[in-house]
Order: C-alpha cells, then structure tokens, then sequence
C-alpha cells in the first residue's frame, strides 16, 4: 500500500472517463459521433476514454487512431445488459454472448475490465441487489455524475465500496457532450491497459467531481427522458421485425495487454 501511494505521488494521472455513449448507440439518441467526442475530450485534455455503447462495440483500428493521434488512449467498450440489468465491459471479447451472470462470470479474464454503473440509480437497468449477490464478477464500481447536493444515488455504491474494498471509478455515462468533464477519473497508471486495468483493480484512483445544480438536473433529466421516448418509439417498431440475436461485434478490434 505504501508503494501504491509513492507511485501515486510521483505520477502524472491519466484524466480518465470509461463509460460515455455516441451516435453509434443502436438504442439512444445521442447527438454526437464518436469522432466528435474524441475531439471534445482531447480539447478537455483528456487521456483516457472508452465508448461504451449499448449492445454495440463503437471500435475499430482507424479510430484507435484517430484518437492516438489526438492524444487520447481509447479502450474497446460495451454497455451489455445481462438479466435487464446493465454491465460495463472493457476490452471485451469478440463473439461472445453472455445470457446470465453466471456466463459473464465463467468467462472473466485479466484482461478485461467490468464495471458496475450507476449501480443504485433507481433505475430497472441499475444492478441495485444483483451486484451483492454478484459481488466476485466486478472489479470496480461507478461513481456517476447525476447528482446534486440533496440527492446522490452514488451515497450507496461508496458503502459498498468501502465495505467490500472495491474501486470506484468516476464516469459521465454521458448522452450529452455537455456532460463531460462532470465527473471523471485521475488513473495513476502509464497509458497501456495493462497499467489502467492494474491501477484501477489496486485503488490507484481518484474522482474528480461536483454536484450539479438543481437547475443542471432538471435540464439533463428533461433530456434524458425525451430521448429514452424516443427510444420506446424505436423498440417498437423493432418488435415488429424478426429477432436478432444480440452479440459482440466478430470483427471489432480487441486490444491486448501487451498493447
């Protein structure tokens, strides 16, 4: 422990957000691209991003790229939801399903990282008693940027955390551009995955984050609300068409941790 906070001292951490949806999202109206959220958080000085779209791996080789060269590391991401409950998976494998925890967590590797969001929101997407009953399947739980300073669903993931010994991280979860740099990680780790997994796996983490104001809340919860209409108009018309099976993307790009 000491060591971790020796390094921590003499580090430069990594400005951090490991849970924002795009454009690319297949079920939320997001009204800026992946391209436009690198160049917005390369402005912002942000070192560190994954996209994690619903059902959706937003990640290819040419993007890695197109955010290396702006300065960002970009981790491949998914926002799966397993039993209607969502779960954060970064460096997820390529064609994999997973139908229940139980598969999730028979598949887990060291390579991978999984996040619980928004684990108290009340929310029917929001893990809320699922993640006690599933408390060896996650590495790290989330801190997310709704909240004011009279109501915080995060007030219950921190007991946990502290209780279980589990990270946070902080995150936007952001739908609207204007959400990030709201809440956010300081990762005192080199730009690898190996480094950022490790580091967030040992606690080598810091939130950086405000309370929003009432007004903030109202406004973003007006937004949110509309576009998730949006959405149920969407699943609709969906219902209508055969099922897919949904899956990881075959040909999405998977960083390794010697990358």
């Amino acid at each position: 422990m000491k060591e971790s906070h020796s390094r921590m001292k003499t580090m430069r951490p990594l400005k951090a957000d490991l849970h924002i949806h795009t454009a690319e999202d297949p079920l939320d109206r997001v009204g800026y691209t992946a391209q436009d959220l690198i160049i917005k958080a390369a402005d912002e000085r942000f070192d560190v991003l994954a996209i994690t779209n619903h059902h959706s791996m937003t990640f290819n080789q040419d993007l890695f790229s197109f955010a290396r060269e702006r300065g960002v590391f970009l981790i491949p991401g998914i926002e799966l939801t397993v039993k209607k409950r969502h779960v954060v998976i970064l460096n997820p494998p390529r064609g994999k399903t997973f139908s229940d925890f139980a598969s999730l967590l028979k598949w887990r590797r060291p390579e991978t990282l999984i996040i619980a969001p928004h684990p108290y929101f009340p929310s029917t997407y929001s893990l809320n008693g699922y993640l006690l009953k599933h408390l060896n399947l996650f590495d790290a739980l989330e801190y997310c940027h709704f909240y004011s300073p009279l109501i915080n669903f995060n007030l219950k993931a921190i007991e946990v955390s502290q209780s279980y010994g589990f990270p946070l991280v902080g995150n936007s979860d952001a739908h609207f551009i204007s959400q990030l740099g709201t809440t956010y990680s300081l990762i005192y780790a080199e730009k690898t995955l190996e480094s950022i997994f490790s580091a967030i796996r040992n606690h080598r983490v810091k939130i950086v984050s405000r309370p929003l104001s009432s007004l903030e809340m109202g406004s973003i919860a007006n937004r949110f609300l509309r576009m998730k209409l949006h959405t149920k108009i969407i699943k609709r018309r969906l219902r209508a068409r055969p099922r897919v099976r949904r899956f990881i993307d075959q040909d999405s790009y998977r960083v390794t941790l010697s990358s």
